[in-house]
């Protein structure tokens, strides 16, 4: 991967990687195999040769055929819509950005861009973006030509002091965008979003009663906002890239029907969570014993940890909403495809990246109908937990693990069947004392 020679290179200017002249010499010095470098081409120039030649250098430009981004994005967000005659539009993190698409926020401490529309990551999550649609434009665009108005306010300095002056009238429905910057290297100071958040959605909401939050973030966030009475729906945006303003719209205004689920659990109060921020300063952030991990939650991470402690989160994995109604039918079916299994599998004859090949044996399988009884064609994803009894099994072993899961795509009152297989791996733990 790209990057710094080691740590200590983060504190020379500019810093020395291991790229550049430091390739050349380790091709001539013949640390590294030249065949390497072919590689690293080809994959950076496949994708590229993957688009007609005539259209290599407008690559995903053409707005009446929009890259597969905004598609992908927009499906894969959870909000409710609206819409209304008047639009407001607040929070740093709406407009395009003021450091300009290229920015990856390395010198500008761990907050990113003061202004503009978070679409990727810092460091080697970032990406150079060939356009970058923020939300403020595709929301202007989409409501102006409908004849109806949007105010807008972007800095969160004047939101937080509560001076809403410049915006009148009162906008019927208001759309806030949060942020969070993540990159390597760099550690997150709180769990909350960046840039004041609480205290800017606390403002916002007060005026309006129908406040909409999205957020863009990279890992876990906080909302100690979300049970505030004006705040009406929630849309964890995360890093949607170059489409971004245009995939939230799609979901906004119903073009497309939400069908992505929550990736981590959110819970109410930080202190639930097994893992704290690190935020180390000087002088001990130079002291190496300052940055241990241990790790030592084991398998209970995310869910699995809140299920072992039986605490009761805010929004669990996998939530989401929806514009339609989905049911799963009383007709679910367990069938059986092994009997007698032994405790340990056979040993394996050789070595396999995935592990052994018994492992992977289908056991059982569950089959399930889920139906839409909603007016609107939407996707639902079918969830299969698997509990391992807790007799007999190491400590720390999960209450129940998620196994598998299925999207299914529905019109409405559509209903069909979905299978999920089971394999031995799903019922099967690690034992560290027969090393199997």
């Amino acid at each position: 991967m790209p990057g710094l020679l080691d740590n200590p290179s983060a504190t020379i200017s500019p810093a020395p990687s291991c790229l550049g002249g430091n390739l050349t010499k380790a091709i001539r010095s013949g640390t590294l195999d030249e065949s390497k470098i072919d590689d690293m081409a080809r994959r950076i120039f496949t994708p590229t040769y993957n688009y007609p030649d005539e259209d290599l250098t407008l690559a995903g430009m053409n707005p009446n055929n929009p890259p597969p981004a905004r598609g992908v994005c927009g499906e894969h967000a959870e909000v409710v819509r609206k819409s209304p005659k008047l639009v407001g539009v607040f929070g740093n993190g709406a407009a395009d950005v003021s450091e300009g698409l290229t920015f990856t926020g390395d010198d500008s401490g761990p907050w990113g861009a003061n202004t503009g529309a978070l679409s990727v990551g810092g460091g080697s999550g970032a990406g150079r973006l060939t356009r970058l649609i923020s939300p403020l434009y595709a929301i202007r665009n989409r409501t102006e030509s409908a004849g109806r108005r949007v105010r807008y306010l972007l800095d969160n300095h004047t939101i937080v002091h509560g001076d809403f002056t410049s915006i009148y009238p009162t906008a019927e429905v208001r759309l806030l965008f949060l942020k969070t910057w993540t990159r390597e290297s760099t550690d997150r100071l709180s769990f909350e979003n960046d840039w004041h958040s609480t205290t800017v959605v606390e403002n916002v909401a007060r005026r309006c009663p129908s406040t909409v939050v999205i957020t863009h973030a990279g890992g876990v966030s906080t909302m100690p906002w979300a049970e505030n009475p004006n705040v009406t729906a929630i849309l964890p945006a995360h890093y949607p890239g170059q489409e971004n303003g245009n995939s939230i719209v799609d979901g906004l205004y119903g073009d497309v029907n939400p069908s992505g689920r929550l990736r981590h659990t959110i819970t109410k109060q930080p202190s639930n969570y097994d893992f704290p921020i690190v935020s180390i300063t000087e002088p001990r952030a130079l002291d190496p014993s300052a940055w241990q991990a241990d790790f030592t939650e084991g398998l209970l991470v995310d869910y699995r940890h809140f299920d072992a402690k039986n605490i009761n989160p805010l929004y669990e994995l996998g939530c989401r909403l929806s514009y339609t109604t989905f049911e799963l039918e009383r007709d679910m079916k367990l069938t059986g495809k092994a009997r007698g299994i032994a405790a340990y599998p056979a040993p394996a004859n050789g070595s396999y990246p995935e592990g052994n090949p018994s492992l992977w044996e289908e056991v059982a399988s569950v089959t399930a109908t889920v139906k839409n009884t909603g007016n609107m064609a939407g996707a639902q994803v079918v969830q299969l937990y698997v509990p391992l009894p807790q007799e007999g099994v190491p400590s720390n072993t999960p209450v129940q693990v998620l196994r598998g899961f299925e999207k299914v795509v529905l019109n409405s009152a559509q209903s069909k069947p979905v299978k999920l297989s089971i394999m031995r791996r799903d019922l099967t733990f690690w034992n560290t004392t027969a090393q199997d």
